[in-house]
């Protein structure tokens, strides 16, 4: 059940149904004031033309109805009750009518435009004249006067300015909504040019520091190699690390140009022709994961054969979490046997990475910045990542949705 607040609100919202309320609150003071017989002016003593008092109704009825286009036409509201008024006081001089007289003034000072207000303001001014003079020339007291005006005042004058203050004080409050918007404007502009000199900024330093040291390990790495004949293990170590130099220096340029404003760049080396764009960050571009891990004394096995047609968000996402996976294992558990398990359905592709813990090894510590970067990236895709120790051994799982539309950090 709706409460009374609520109703008023939503009829507050249409302004016709709001004045048709207002008209008939205002009918239903006059019937009230009729019935406990206090609706004429100066106490029931008739009219100047003796009609009956239940003509002070039909008026009453009018001048609702004129109230009811009080804020939808407020000039035609205003020209209506004016007539209705002098109508009023030639026939019943109704206390009601007056009152309804002073909510249209009130609605016409608050919703009609500035050149209906200006011309509400002669009228009503030369009206008050001359009723003034009317008062003096049939020869009235002082009273009467002082008691004229002060009807003047409360049902006129008060109404006009108040009626005004709120207009004065909405067209105020819109130009400061206005003015705050243009500022929240300003703010969002200074903050994506902040972040888009950041963004510069990085990049600069990525290019001239980190892709310059990864530009020397390959080239040295490669002078290794071509150094002389070594060992089987030195070649293969030589070899990896040349591999991963150079794909590195393929993720950093792409980094860079994403930083440096094209987004469309993320996870794509260019090799030097239009069509021979590849993505870096891909399940198919597994097996330099897996030959690092080996390199380090892990043997890796990876069952089955990687899914084909991954939709792009979820290949990149699953490549950074096996990457971590098998970075951690390596890294916490050195030498131990490694298991990469992929199974693509119909409903995602799940992956299950799970490397041997020796007795030995000192417990994991759960919330690093490598595992709470897989649990984000698994969200980041509309998935879930999750990694624990099960017994004897460390394991990582992650569920992604082959629905593809979700960017992946």
């Amino acid at each position: 059940m709706k409460e009374a607040g609520d109703v008023w609100s939503a009829v507050a919202d249409r302004p016709r149904s709001r004045d048709a309320c207002v008209s008939l609150a205002f009918l239903a003071l006059g019937v009230v004031l009729y019935a406990a017989d206090l609706s004429v002016i100066g106490g029931n003593t008739g009219t100047p033309f003796d009609l009956p008092r239940w003509l002070g109704l039909v008026t009453l009825a009018a001048a609702c109805g004129a109230q009811s286009l009080r804020s939808t036409a407020p000039g035609i509201a205003l020209t209506a009750c004016v007539v209705v008024v002098a109508l009023d006081t030639a026939v019943a001089q109704s206390i009601s009518v007056w009152l309804v007289a002073s909510d249209v003034v009130y609605a016409v000072a608050l919703y009609a435009g500035r050149r209906t207000v200006h011309t509400m303001y002669a009228a009503l001014g030369a009206i008050a004249v001359l009723a003034f003079a009317s008062v003096v020339a049939v020869g009235a007291g002082w009273q009467t006067v002082l008691l004229a005006g002060l009807w003047t005042l409360a049902l006129v004058i008060a109404p006009i300015g108040y009626g005004r203050a709120i207009a004065e004080h909405r067209v105020a409050a819109a130009g400061e909504r206005e003015r705050s918007a243009i500022l929240a404007q300003l703010a969002d502009r200074d903050r994506a040019d902040a972040v888009a000199e950041e963004r510069r900024r990085l990049a600069r330093d990525l290019h001239d520091i980190v892709a310059g040291h990864l530009s020397g390990i390959a080239l040295q790495s490669a002078a290794a190699m071509a150094a002389g004949p070594a060992s089987p293990i030195t070649a293969e170590v030589l070899a990896s690390v040349r591999a991963n130099s150079v794909a590195a220096l393929g993720e950093m340029r792409a980094m860079i140009d994403v930083l440096d404003g094209d987004d469309r760049a993320g996870d794509v080396l260019d090799t030097g022709s239009p069509a021979a764009s590849v993505r870096t960050a891909s399940l198919r571009r597994i097996d330099h994961l897996v030959t690092t891990a080996r390199t380090a004394g892990s043997p890796v096995v990876v069952t089955p054969e990687v899914p084909p047609d991954l939709p792009p968000t979820i290949d990149v996402c699953a490549y950074r979490i096996v990457a971590e996976a098998l970075t951690n294992a390596a890294r916490h558990a050195p030498r131990q046997p490694i298991s990469v398990a992929l199974d693509a359905d119909g409903a995602g592709l799940t992956l299950t990475v799970r490397n041997a813990v020796p007795e030995d090894t000192a417990a994991v510590t759960v919330g690093g910045h490598g595992i709470a970067n897989m649990a984000l990236r698994a969200r980041a895709a509309g998935g879930h990542c999750t990694a624990a120790r099960v017994g004897d051994e460390w394991v990582v799982t992650a569920h992604l949705p082959t629905a593809d539309g979700q960017d992946v950090p």
